[in-house]
């Protein structure tokens, strides 16, 4: 037994404890993303969802409650109002879960009032930095599915992350950026489970798999349809029947925490949904009251929009949301080869569970698009690129493996190569300011180099104050 154990101890060390290159593409991302954290280079000009969220982190931490200070936040800011008190319009799990490392903090004595930008610096380099960097290292896994080599691998995570927009948004303190991290968390433990050879003994990585994706809808609701279509993929992995059915029940025991803690949080303000959530997701389109003359002259109202009016304005939100000034298209290219890499995935050869999750992927961000085109929300709000859709952005980039492992010609590469290098360029002209108080009202990656070029920052003490969310 005793020499048993020392042959277990000898193979141990002797394994390789660190793989640098799964390492690689996380250490470079954080070299680009800490110096570019918008506390550190404009510490006065915070957004008002991250001004709201940092007060209500501050509030949960210093006085037990989610309630907020009103005069701490920009009076612009979306709250709610429950009796005398104040609520940020936020899903309020995120603000829940950065309380604990200020917690910490303020037992060190860094607080809000003392330290009024390493706080707000420290909260985005935990909520949304390490989780897009740690992305890297779980794309470089996930890349397994592919069958590549392990530079290959390394690259293409890599890539996944710069040329998807994900690393805009690892800037700022955000829900959408975290919340993309999630889904690939949960698609993740779904390609352990499908490429483990005894998958029936995986069930923790399925509870794993449902914590990740409930966390996500806490984060951002869009998040829900991605969800939804990661437990169906279950059902087509190689199992028994019953064993399908248990592991989509396993999947749904991983979501009951967090959806427990959002409904206990946000009980008490009454907002079960965020407000701005319910008017943005309205399908009641906000036309212009039309004006028609009748032959006496008179003019009068027209009670409704004609159908034409209607199906013309929601082509028109669709052509923004692919190729718009928001548009994914305009801005990350490359996307397309990993819609080429979903339909390379139907080839006969790859098992059904593969064939299905990359289904699942494509079809979530077409109904995460036409939910978001048929609603009201504003493109102006939509921020650099637009982050409604970093949910799904990255994930639909991984398929590009799937793309890269078959052979093609010297143009098609070359294209291909053009495409990800202008996705790059942008994706880190957008990290220089992603989310503007004032959003964006143009091509989002010019008027991000513009802010670059002149930037615009808060010019009063009130606004410092105000954007900051602390006195």
């Amino acid at each position: 037994m005793l020499r048993l154990l020392r042959r277990q101890l000898r193979l141990y060390w002797a394994r390789p404890k660190v793989r640098p290159w799964a390492l690689i593409s996380p250490i470079l991302l954080l070299l680009i993303c800490l110096p570019l954290l918008r506390p550190l280079r404009h510490p006065d000009n915070l957004s008002d969802d991250e001004a709201v969220r940092l007060e209500t982190v501050r509030s949960i931490v210093e006085t037990g409650g989610l309630s907020i200070e009103p005069m701490n936040v920009p009076a612009s800011a979306q709250v709610v109002r429950v009796d005398d008190r104040v609520y940020a319009d936020q899903p309020p799990v995120m603000a829940i879960l950065l309380a604990g490392p200020y917690w910490l903090m303020r037992l060190m004595g860094i607080t809000f009032q003392k330290n009024p930008v390493l706080v707000p610096y420290l909260l985005t380099v935990i909520g949304a930095t390490l989780p897009v960097a740690a992305s890297a290292g779980l794309l470089y896994r996930m890349n397994r599915l592919f069958e590549l080599s392990r530079p290959w691998r390394a690259g293409l995570a890599l890539l996944t992350v710069l040329a998807s927009g994900l690393v805009s948004y690892a800037v700022v303190l955000n829900p959408h950026a975290p919340a993309a991290v999630l889904v690939l968390c949960a698609a993740g433990c779904l390609i352990h489970v499908v490429q483990s050879p005894k998958p029936a003994r995986c069930g923790g990585w399925l509870v794993l798999g449902g914590l990740s994706a409930a966390t996500a809808i806490t984060f951002d609701p869009a998040a829900i349809v991605l969800a939804a279509l990661l437990a169906l993929v279950i059902l087509a992995i190689r199992f028994r029947p019953s064993l399908r059915i248990a592991g989509v029940l396993l999947f749904g025991i991983g979501m009951v925490p967090p959806i427990v803690l959002h409904l206990v949080a946000a009980v008490p303000t009454g907002n079960l949904v965020p407000q701005s959530v319910h008017e943005d997701l309205s399908m009641r389109p906000r036309m212009p009251s039309l004006v028609v003359t009748s032959n006496d002259g008179d003019d009068e109202d027209m009670a409704a929009p004609s159908a034409w009016l209607l199906v013309g304005k929601y082509v028109n939100r669709v052509w923004s949301a692919l190729v718009g000034s928001h548009g994914i298209l305009s801005h990350f290219p490359l996307v397309i080869f990993g819609f080429i890499g979903i339909f390379a995935v139907m080839h006969r050869h790859w098992p059904g569970s593969t064939k299905m999750l990359a289904i699942a992927t494509g079809l979530g961000a077409v109904i995460i698009i036409l939910g978001y085109c048929a609603s009201q929300v504003q493109w102006r709000d939509a921020m650099f690129a637009s982050r409604w859709f970093v949910v799904f952005l990255p994930f639909l980039t991984y398929w590009i493996g799937a793309w890269v492992r078959r052979e093609h010609s010297r143009i098609t590469w070359c294209i291909a190569g053009a495409a990800a290098l202008f996705s790059v360029i942008v994706s880190l002209i957008g990290a220089t300011n992603p989310y503007p108080r004032e959003g964006f009202d143009r091509y989002t990656a010019a008027g991000a180099l513009m802010d670059l070029v002149q930037p615009r920052h808060a010019t009063t003490q009130g606004d410092r104050i105000a954007s900051i969310g602390m006195h």
